[in-house]
C-alpha cells in the first residue's frame, strides 16, 4: 500500500464514524422536545471532524488525484452514478461544515456553546443556513444509503467470484 493509499483508506473511516456520529446526534437533537447541550457539543465536533477531513480528503485528491477505483465498474451507467454519487460524498459534509459554522458565526453562539450556556436551538430557526443544513443532512444520508447498498453489493460479487 502507498501512503497516498493509506491516507486516503483511513480518512474514508474517519469520516464515515464522524459523519454517522454527527448524523445520529442531530437528528436526534432536532426531534427531541427537551434540548441538550451536550448533544449539540457532540453534533458540532463530530461534524467539525468529519467536515475538516472531507476538506482535507479533496484537496489530497485536487493535488494528487482520484484514487483508483476499488472494484471495476460494469457499465457506462454504473460509472456515471458511482462518479455522482462519490462527488457528491466528498462535497456535502463541506456543505454542512459552511451551512454549520455559518449558522454558529451568524447567531453568535459560540462562546455560549463552548461555556456550556446555551440554552436551545431557537435562535436558529430564522438563520438562512439551516435549510441548506437540513436538506445536505438528508441528502448525505440518501447518499450513505447507496453507498453502502453498492459496497455490499460489490462485497457479495466478490465473494462470489472466489468462490466459483
Amino acid at each position: 500500500m502507498s501512503g497516498s493509499l493509506d491516507f486516503s483508506r483511513i480518512a474514508h473511516w474517519i469520516i464515515a464514524g464522524a459523519v454517522f456520529a454527527a448524523l445520529v446526534s442531530g437528528f436526534a437533537m432536532t426531534r427531541s422536545d427537551a434540548f441538550s447541550l451536550t448533544l449539540l457539543q457532540a453534533h458540532i465536533a463530530f461534524g467539525a471532524v468529519a467536515g475538516l477531513f472531507s476538506l482535507i480528503r479533496v484537496l489530497s485528491w485536487v493535488a494528487r488525484g482520484a484514487p483508483a477505483r476499488i472494484y471495476p465498474v460494469s457499465s457506462r451507467i454504473q460509472a456515471l452514478v458511482s462518479s455522482a454519487v462519490h462527488a457528491a460524498l466528498r462535497l456535502v459534509p463541506l456543505a454542512l461544515l459552511a451551512s454549520g459554522v455559518g449558522m454558529i458565526a451568524l447567531s453568535g453562539s459560540f462562546p455560549e456553546i463552548a461555556a456550556g450556556t446555551f440554552s436551545g436551538l431557537a435562535v436558529f430557526e430564522t438563520l438562512p443556513p439551516r435549510n441548506l443544513h437540513h436538506a445536505a443532512a438528508s441528502l448525505l444520508l440518501g447518499l450513505l444509503g447507496l453507498h453502502i447498498a453498492a459496497a455490499l453489493w460489490h462485497w457479495r460479487s466478490r465473494i462470489r467470484s472466489v468462490t466459483s
